[in-house]
C-alpha cells in the first residue's frame, strides 16, 4: 500500500481499503481527457501507481463498465475515519 507524493498517504489507505472490501462509493469526478464531470456510484477495483499520477479503477455500477479516474480529479474524496 505505498503511494506516491502525489496522494496523501491517508487518502491513499482510504481507497485501498475500499478496494479491499469492494465497498460501493458515490465519487464525484472530472474526467482529466474531456472535462466532463460525472456521480456515479461505483465499486473500486485497483490502485494504480504511474509517473502522470494516482488512478483508481473502478466498476460504474448503473452501466457495468470500467473507468479509470484520475485520483487528483476526484471532487469528493472520502475522509479517512481514524
Amino acid at each position: 500500500m505505498t503511494s506516491t507524493a502525489s496522494t496523501p498517504p491517508q487518502i491513499a489507505e482510504r481507497l485501498q481499503i475500499a478496494i479491499l472490501t469492494s465497498e460501493q462509493m458515490r465519487l464525484h469526478w472530472v474526467d482529466e481527457g474531456t472535462g466532463t464531470h460525472f456521480m456515479e456510484v461505483v465499486t473500486p477495483l485497483e490502485w494504480e501507481e504511474t509517473a502522470d499520477g494516482d488512478y483508481l479503477r473502478c466498476r460504474v455500477l448503473a452501466e457495468g463498465l470500467e473507468v479509470r479516474i484520475r485520483v487528483d480529479l476526484i471532487q469528493n474524496l472520502p475522509i479517512p475515519v481514524k
